[in-house]
């Protein structure tokens, strides 16, 4: 028997509150009295993918999950592997759906007990029977002598990791995702300035003047970043990039590219493991590398650290951390690294710091504990409220079901990114000036969403003369096609489905439309329009991270408001980034800046903290 969950009438957001508020557990769940009936069932959701479903298959035996197998992923490779390598045999071996959400790939974990618990349903069995409690553990282990503790294991953390084992340090990392790499598995490339290996296949001449670049930077951050931060990281990162590739399971692009910057300087290059499969290659085996230089160096992953350990005196001498399954650790060593990733993940602090909670395309796993960690043992800030990490404009509930079809999902994204149209913020000002002509690095600007409005009349025009163009996102896009000026004839239900997923706003008046958005509009006419239906559509920029943090110095130690440095503590990649950037303006667009940052800086603090140990 299949079954299908059906979805169209809700977002994804509004889909998984609904999951995450069906699967709660009965109050006291008991023995299975229902039976669900011999055989393989497939089931579908919407998951973290923005092209496809997941799809999964369950056979069950004698009322017994006995295998759950993947038809569609419908998330990023990287991070669904989890879900099949961890939460599927947590279910099979429980019997229960109630095991929690993997971290990292919360979305997923939510979709696939969703789907599990309907094909319960749907075929004898009560789900509200398998959502018994998994018992957590009490126990508390200590582990000793360590020189360097790395709290993330993200690019930052993972380099900080490589740098401080091939020091000679002894080192133990922990992550609280399934895996290891978080935002930086998913990022393209990394800023590395004149890399010794691809300076030499460019006749040894060097792709850019490091004091003219250095110059550009600080005149553009006004004086806001660490000038001698920002030297060390443009004289540092092409030396990182070849470090890498010497000594660890890293293959960079023989060809530096230029980004946006209008110096168009070649400092982006993309990297994978040396068999050319991915990041995630290139991290496991790495850290693995590096764990193998001393018999003590450990990693642990599903590890979520909650504070410092501190001595009589107060001197940081590890940190505390809780696994998945209730185990409380306390790591001891002299040295510890903050690599948690920014504080994205964090609704409080990015309201209070970036002025918004966004909508995330980056790992929510980084909710700024390191940064909340180094701030309760006196640690400052720089710069928390730089501008936020993006360059994806797209429909702010993203339409992931399969029951509508990709054409009519790349219509009304396109719709949506078309800045000829009337545009508004999330104030309701006009936002056209700001969004420029690359709105998905501006559309931050606007706040956690922006609108893009039409009146009746344009609407009908397209359906009888289609769009002027075709508006497809380089990312999030869903793979549906237009040829422009084509007839659209059903463009009015688009709207209708765009309209049940939250999507489009309609109106009978611009201040009808107003008040239904919950803003004054700023606008007095639609391309000429004042009377009429009119049409929002909903949109937003989708977030990697937050670029502001702890303060450090050149050492990468976490400075004291007093600009002390605490001598044993250190802080890298997003959770200080604020030290290259300017307060409320973007991040500079030199092209792999935070992918630079994360690895130079991880490299540089590994070696000073086993230093520090030492």
């Amino acid at each position: 028997m299949n079954h299908r969950i059906l979805n169209v009438v809700a977002a994804s957001a509004v889909l998984l509150s609904g999951c995450a508020a069906y699967l709660k557990p009965a109050i006291k769940p008991g023995i299975k009295t229902a039976k669900v009936a011999d055989g393989t069932y497939e089931g579908k959701a919407e998951g973290y993918a923005v092209d496809g479903e997941m799809n999964l298959s369950v056979t069950f035996q004698d009322n017994k999950i006995v295998s759950i197998k993947t038809i569609n992923s419908g998330s990023t490779p990287s991070i669904y592997r989890g879900i099949e390598e961890r939460l599927f045999p947590r279910i099979i071996n429980s019997q229960s759906i109630h095991v929690d959400d993997m971290t990292g790939a919360t979305i997923s974990s939510i979709a696939a007990k969703y789907i599990i618990q309907n094909i319960i349903n749907e075929n004898g069995g009560n789900a509200d029977e398998w959502k018994m409690e998994i018992p957590k553990s009490t126990d508390v282990v200590k582990k000793y002598g360590y020189d360097v503790i790395v709290v993330g294991l993200g690019a930052s953390g993972i380099s900080s990791y490589l740098s401080a084992a091939s020091n000679g340090a002894t080192v133990f990392g922990m992550d609280s995702a399934a895996k290891i790499g978080g935002n930086g598995a998913m990022s393209s490339g990394a800023m590395a300035v004149n890399p010794r290996t691809q300076v030499a296949l460019n006749d040894d001449n060097p792709f850019v003047n490091e004091e003219d670049m250095i110059e550009d930077w600080l005149s553009y951050t006004d004086g806001d970043a660490k000038e001698e931060i920002i030297r060390k990281i443009v004289q540092e990162s092409g030396k990182t990039l070849d470090w890498l590739e010497t000594n660890y399971d890293f293959h960079f692009g023989e060809k530096m590219f230029a980004f946006y910057h209008p110096k168009l300087w070649p400092l982006w290059t993309t990297y994978t493991d040396k068999s050319g499969t991915d990041k995630d290659t290139a991290f496991i085996n790495s850290m693995n590398q590096a764990a193998a230089l001393n018999g003590k160096n450990e990693y642990m992953i599903e590890l979520t650290a909650k504070e410092f350990l501190k001595d009589t005196d107060g001197k940081v001498v590890g940190v505390k951390a809780v696994s998945y399954d209730g185990t409380t650790y306390e790591i001891y060593g002299k040295s510890v690294i903050l690599a948690t990733g920014g504080f994205l993940g964090n609704e409080e602090m990015c309201q209070k710091y970036t002025g918004s909670v966004w909508h995330t395309y980056g790992m929510t796993q980084c909710n700024g504990a390191g940064i909340q960690m180094a701030q309760a043992f006196g640690g400052s800030l720089m710069n928390p409220d730089a501008g936020v990490e993006t360059h994806i404009a797209q429909i702010a509930n993203i339409i992931r079901s399969d029951d509508v079809s990709a054409d009519d999902k790349a219509i009304l994204t396109s719709l949506l990114l078309d800045t000829s149209a009337v545009m508004v913020d999330s104030l309701g000002n006009p936002f056209n000036e700001k969004a420029g002509t690359n709105l998905a690095f501006n559309a931050w600007l606007a706040g956690k969403e922006f609108y893009t409005i039409y009146s009746a009349e344009e609407i009908i025009k397209m359906k009888t003369s289609g769009m002027a163009s075709f508006h497809k996102p380089t990312f999030l896009s869903q793979g549906g096609n237009y040829e422009p000026n084509t007839p659209i004839p059903n463009i009015e239900n688009i709207l209708a489905i765009g309209e049940k997923y939250d999507d489009v706003i309609t109106a009978e008046s611009i201040s009808e439309l107003g008040d239904k958005l919950g803003f004054k509009l700023s606008i007095t006419d639609v391309h000429g329009k004042t009377t009429g239906k009119f049409y929002a559509i909903k949109g937003a920029a989708y977030i990697y991270s937050t670029t502001g943090g702890l303060n450090v110095d050149e050492n990468f130690n976490v400075l004291t408001a007093e600009h002390e440095p605490i001598s044993n503590v250190y802080a890298v990649g997003n959770d200080s980034m604020g030290v290259l950037f300017a307060s409320k303006k973007a991040y500079v667009t030199y092209g792999g800046v935070a992918q630079g940052y994360a690895l130079t800086s991880g490299r540089l603090a590994g070696y000073y903290a086993s230093e520090n140990a030492n």
